[in-house]
């Protein structure tokens, strides 16, 4: 080993190094065995350098990156503290438009001038008026004092002729009575004149008879003549009162035929139905032929009373609604308050798909009608305890039914020019009220206290707190707190 050449120990010392940088699976060539020293040296050489610098590169590359996530690790919570959360809001912007009360209740559509007609007497209907050749229907016109139907009437007929009958004779007893009086009357006028004519004969013989020219007899045959004169005028005038009582009996017969007739009158007019107006048949519930009796009618509800009834007329031309609303929303109602009205079918597509009572409202205004409070009773009902309100006086009847139910809308009252923000951007917390304003500058939100003022159906006036113009949270405000940084997410919608 110490003969070797001297020139091969700087290539043991070589390898010696790269062994202890070398992985331990790298195999070290044994020199001894190998005859020529260089040619050893070349075999070990040529392997060697590619490993020893892949293992540099990857010490290069683990180093770089250590590095790189060092300086790296500190920036983060830096980015944190500089971008802080903000919620996401919708805003709108507080503006001067008109804040409205409203006052909403259900009522029932009735005209003003409504006749039931209903039959007082039990019987077949033998007569239903006809229109044009075709049985009375709903819908048709009718006339005042027209003949609309009747029920079977022989029994009001007949008493009806035996009453004229009694008036007629009653009436004949009288013209004999008051011919009696005239004949009596003639009577007693004779009587009159042959008892001043007995009155004066017999003077003139009292006379003579105190001269002595005739006898006593004589005398006495001219007083007879005067009581007999007496006589008769006193019969004359108990024959004028005879007769004069005869006419004021016959009088008190007329009077009570007139009277029977009057009640058979009523009794007809129980079986007949004629219309106490100029109107529109609404409602006709029986046929010529069917049989009525009085206890078909049922007046437990004003439905109940119209459904039922033989025949009702109305005016068209003027409807009124009777509603029933609770005390409290009474106490804003007044005389002569906008009304809108609208019939319940109108409205019920609009309510199955969920519309809100703004909208409603809206629907209301086009397709209903609009009129005014006309009465308010100054009494409640015992059993709800509401109070009954009509609302009349209608610009324009659009499509109003007897009988039909109608939402009524009632405004109580109304400003203009007022500040309003949406239902929803007013939060109420104990006895206070707040909003939150967005700081645009910012983008933070600050939480005023506000004092509410009229609350519509959409709407509530702001009187203090918010001004026109100020952007305020409508939606996602029940997270916040004064200084809460938040990003507007309808931002378009709001420019």
């Amino acid at each position: 080993m110490n003969d070797e050449n001297p020139k091969s120990q700087p290539y043991s010392q070589s390898l010696g190094l790269v062994q202890e940088i070398q992985p331990p699976e790298v195999e070290q060539p044994n020199v001894e065995n190998t005859s020529p020293g260089k040619p050893a040296a070349r075999i070990l050489k040529k392997p060697l350098w590619p490993v020893m610098t892949l293992a540099m590169l990857v010490l290069a590359g683990f180093t770089s990156w250590k590095i790189y996530h060092g300086l790296q690790q500190p920036s983060s919570p830096e980015t944190v503290e500089t971008r802080p959360t903000r919620l996401p809001v919708r805003v709108t912007y507080a503006k001067k438009s008109l804040a409205q009360a409203w006052v909403f209740d259900e009522g029932i559509s009735l005209p003003v001038q409504l006749r039931v007609l209903n039959f007082y007497a039990d019987g077949d209907i033998t007569y239903v008026a006809k229109n044009n050749g075709v049985a009375l229907k709903e819908g048709d016109f009718v006339s005042r004092g027209q003949l609309l139907a009747t029920v079977d009437d022989r029994r009001q007929t007949s008493s009806m002729v035996t009453s004229e009958a009694d008036i007629q004779v009653a009436i004949n007893e009288r013209d004999q009575s008051q011919a009696s009086v005239l004949q009596a009357k003639a009577e007693l006028a004779k009587a009159e004149s042959d008892l001043a004519l007995a009155q004066t004969e017999y003077r003139r013989y009292q006379s003579l008879f105190e001269q002595g020219a005739v006898s006593a007899s004589s005398r006495d045959v001219y007083r007879n003549r005067v009581d007999q004169a007496q006589a008769a005028f006193k019969i004359a005038q108990q024959t004028i009162t005879s007769a004069e009582d005869n006419v004021r009996v016959a009088e008190s017969s007329i009077q009570s035929a007139q009277a029977r007739r009057t009640s058979t009158a009523v009794d007809l007019e129980d079986t007949q139905l004629m219309s106490p107006i100029d109107g529109v048949i609404a409602y006709i519930n029986i046929r010529e032929g069917e049989y009525w009796s009085s206890q078909y009618l049922s007046t437990n509800t004003p439905q109940d009373l119209i459904e039922t009834a033989p025949i009702v007329v109305v005016d068209p031309s003027s409807y009124e609604v009777e509603l029933e609303i609770q005390a409290d929303d009474a106490n804003a109602v007044r005389s002569g308050q906008r009304a809108y009205v609208v019939l319940e079918e109108a409205l019920s597509a609009a309510q199955a798909s969920g519309t809100n009572q703004q909208n409603l409202l809206e629907i209301a205004k086009q397709r209903g009608s609009e009129g005014r409070v006309f009465a308010i009773s100054p009494s409640q009902t015992p059993g709800s305890r509401g109070t009954k309100i009509v609302i009349r006086d209608f610009q324009q009847v659009r499509n109003l039914k007897v009988g039909a139910r109608a939402y009524v809308w009632i405004e109580t009252e109304a400003k203009q020019d007022a500040t309003v923000l949406p239902l929803g951007s007013v939060l109420a917390r104990g006895q206070h009220f707040f909003a939150f304003v967005v700081n645009q500058a910012d983008g933070t939100v600050q939480q005023r206290q506000v004092t509410p003022g009229i609350e519509g159906l959409a709407g509530i006036e702001i009187l203090a707190g918010v001004e026109p113009g100020e952007l305020v949270v409508t939606d996602g405000q029940n997270r916040l707190v004064d200084g809460t940084p938040v990003e507007i997410i309808n931002q378009e919608a709001v420019k």
